[in-house]
């Protein structure tokens, strides 16, 4: 236990004192910080409060603007079909100018008087005039449902309603009440997405972190002297310890510097943020737990790779498996939010390499049991375990081996022959 923890002081110390490491965590929080104290204190950026005479001149300007914001439209009426023109011409919002000739119209099209024209042949045959066709275009659409709607309108009118009770029946209004039972996925899709990508920056940068420190010390033939004097137990556990408490320690001060700020102005924000911060207590452990065990399963793999190898440039070549499985994990767990109680969830929640992602998202997003998070959470927990003792067998077994990367059945195969 002396060595462990002699290992993980001098490895922590390597961290702490490593300036890019400070400065990265420093800035990062600053960053944070910056991102939501700021535009708080830009006026009128976050629609703060404002007097009602400002708001009353914005609302007539509002109004001014929008009346000339409409569009300039004509239309030439050849059929008799349609007996109140203005009542069609009011369901689609536009400062419309009728044409008596057909010609009259498309010349004002073409000398741009107005934007786009219609002929109205029958009320069911409309020819649609416009200078030059956008890739945008929308008065066609929009023509279109204002004449089916003035169609239902008439045929309701000659089967002998009246205008007041075809509007009625045009606008009846729906009133829709949601009673949620289990948790709001909608709601709580933003923190968990943040959340999911915090462990997989923290898994692919301090992964490779470890297997580097590894081989870094094996290709300058300072393990040879650490291994004479140190358990490699000692050493294995405590660098990848030391790893995971230095990563996590980076995660913690960087988004609780992002939690203090945004509560410390949540007045400001008026709870426009919440669907990042306000994260439950309850889904906040159990993705402390399963973001941790997650974290130090696949640390300790990249501390047994790094054993693995010779050189710091083997290191992405041994590694690529490792990174591909949890590459695979993390597109799993971003599919799995759309239905997060999916089979395909269920199962990679039990899966050691997958549960870290995909229990916490069925937790937040989802309904889980106790007894499953439980199962989850020790299948996970054991997998760190034997991973760890893995990782500390191939590491005694692979520091004083050099040349050619070793292969992991290979080795598995040796070590069970010892």
């Amino acid at each position: 236990m002396k060595q462990f923890l002699t290992v993980l002081k001098f490895e922590l110390n390597s961290y702490f004192k490593n300036r890019s490491f400070v400065l990265t965590t420093v800035l990062l929080a600053v960053v944070m910080a910056g991102v939501i104290i700021v535009p708080t204190f830009i006026p009128g950026l976050l629609n703060s409060e404002k007097d009602e005479t400002s708001v009353k001149e914005e609302t007539s300007a509002e109004a001014e603007m929008t009346e000339e914001a409409l569009d300039n439209l004509g239309v030439f009426v050849r059929t008799d079909q349609v007996d109140d023109v203005d009542m069609l011409l009011d369901m689609m919002p536009a400062q419309w100018k009728t044409f008596q000739e057909e010609q009259e119209l498309k010349t004002a099209v073409e000398q741009e008087e107005i934007e786009a024209g219609f002929i109205l042949e029958s009320l069911s045959d409309v020819t649609y005039v416009v200078n030059n066709l956008s890739m945008s275009e929308r008065y066609s659409y929009m023509f279109q449902n204002a004449l089916s709607t003035y169609q239902r309108m008439q045929y309701l009118k000659e089967k002998g309603l009246s205008a007041e009770e075809v509007m009625e029946a045009e606008n009846v209004g729906v009133s829709l009440s949601t009673e949620i039972l289990g948790k709001n996925s909608a709601r709580n899709y933003g923190y968990t997405y943040a959340l999911v990508f915090v462990v997989y920056f923290l898994i692919i940068f301090y992964g490779q972190m470890i297997a580097v420190s590894v081989t870094t010390e094996k290709s300058n033939r300072a393990i040879e002297i650490l291994v004479t004097s140190v358990n490699p137990n000692s050493l294995i556990f405590g660098k990848v310890l030391a790893g995971a408490i230095a990563g996590v320690l980076q995660a913690v001060l960087i988004l609780g510097t992002g939690f203090a700020s945004y509560y410390a102005f949540q007045d400001k924000w008026g709870g426009m943020l919440d669907f990042l911060f306000d994260i439950p207590a309850r889904v906040l452990i159990i993705y402390g737990i399963f973001a941790m065990l997650s974290y130090l399963l696949y640390a300790f793999i990249f501390g047994m790779l790094g054993a693995m190898v010779s050189k710091t440039e083997d290191i992405s070549k041994s590694s690529m498996p490792v990174m591909m499985i949890y590459i695979a994990s993390f597109l799993i767990a971003m599919l799995g939010m759309s239905d997060c109680d999916s089979m395909l969830m269920k199962v990679a929640s039990f899966i050691p390499f997958t549960s870290g992602n995909a229990m916490f998202i069925r937790v937040s997003m989802g309904s889980v049991t106790v007894w499953e998070t439980l199962l989850s959470g020790v299948l996970l927990a054991a997998s760190c375990v034997l991973a760890g003792i893995l990782s500390a067998k191939i590491f005694r077994f692979g520091t004083l081996h050099y040349g050619n990367p070793l292969k992991f059945g290979a080795t598995v195969r040796k070590l069970k022959e010892q």
